[in-house]
């Protein structure tokens, strides 16, 4: 048990935080821990992990996808304006939105993995992209209402139980798995850690990184889906709050910002903090801009944290407190 908690140290102390806040939010706000309330919490963290899947995968090896927000509104609009408000069409709209979410993660990852293009203005410029082309095509005009089994997926039960809370669980199962037992998963490890030193111990670097941006792609549409069920229709911009939540949720279950460590274990609690957060704040009568000022803090440290200045510093700072102690022998 010791040894676990060393080794996933950074995921405890997720889901302690994760226990604590929400011991602080009850308390603030009597109502919170109400079976409603938390039901509703479930649903919204769903979102935010969904999208924080991929995302999980892309900071891992050691990227980032900031083309998730309008990944995500695409995905919304489209598979509103095409099924019509009518599920039928989900039997092939479902897949068809799907695959493009993934189509762009698949070009997001080639020009980051075959032409070296930086992730960050790779994926900048895939957003800014979609986010022109689904104006044009829509010219701004509203959208159909949702169908009603994508409402279902959304905000429907099964029993006490939401059903994105079980397909959520059903999906980090699945991630779970890639990234513990196989070849996938470790040789995500290895190219976070360092590319160089991974290809030349005859890891497929580039098709695993291009297989990370393809999963945030796909997981990026699929939120972008079910999303559309919860609010009952698709509509401009909603899909830009998850950039940073869906990035600091992965910073605070404990993976580096710089790649190479974390696990998807630890994004769902980071999910559940920032959920939680959303609600603490209102019962502490602060806005919405003090959340954004809380995710903004959390990428910077846990950046710094990540960095080799901060190494550097432990190194410098631990032998001198080991100096110190020693010197108090008698």
């Amino acid at each position: 048990m010791n040894a676990f908690v060393a080794r996933h140290r950074l995921i405890v102390l997720a889901y302690l935080g994760m226990l604590v806040l929400l011991l602080v939010t009850s308390y603030f706000s009597p109502g919170f821990l109400s079976e409603a309330n938390l039901r509703s919490s479930v649903v919204l963290a769903a979102f935010v992990g969904i999208v924080a899947l991929g995302q999980t995968f892309v900071i891992i090896g050691g990227g980032i996808d900031l083309s998730v927000p309008w990944v995500l509104n695409c995905a919304a609009i489209l598979m509103a304006i095409l099924c019509g408000g009518q599920d039928l069409p989900l039997l092939w709209v479902g897949p068809l939105v799907l695959a493009a979410g993934a189509l762009v993660g698949l070009i997001n990852g080639i020009g980051v993995a075959i032409f070296g293009v930086p992730a960050i203005i790779m994926t900048l410029a895939a957003n800014v992209i979609l986010q022109g082309l689904i104006v044009i095509y829509t010219g701004g005009l509203p959208t159909p209402r949702a169908p009603e089994m994508i409402r279902f997926l959304s905000v429907g039960r099964l029993g006490p139980i939401p059903v994105i809370g079980i397909l959520w669980f059903v999906l980090a199962i699945a991630a779970s798995f890639l990234l513990s037992k196989t070849a996938f998963g470790r040789y995500l490890y290895a190219v976070g850690s360092s590319a160089t030193v991974a290809e030349f111990s005859g890891v497929p670097t580039a098709r695993t990184t291009i297989l990370t941006y393809v999963l945030s792609g796909f997981t990026a549409a699929l939120a972008g889906m079910l999303l559309t069920g919860y609010s009952g229709q698709a509509y401009l911009g909603m899909g830009d709050p998850y950039l940073f939540t869906s990035v600091a949720a992965v910073a605070i279950g404990g993976a580096s910002i710089l790649g190479g460590s974390g696990h998807y274990v630890g994004t769902i609690a980071g999910a559940l903090v920032l959920t939680i957060l959303a609600g603490l704040l209102p019962a502490l009568g602060l806005s919405t801009g003090a959340l954004m000022v809380v995710y903004g803090v959390v990428i910077l440290v846990t950046v710094a944290i990540g960095s080799e200045a901060f190494a550097s510093l432990l190194r410098l700072v631990l032998p001198m407190r080991a100096g110190r102690i020693g010197s108090r022998q008698p």
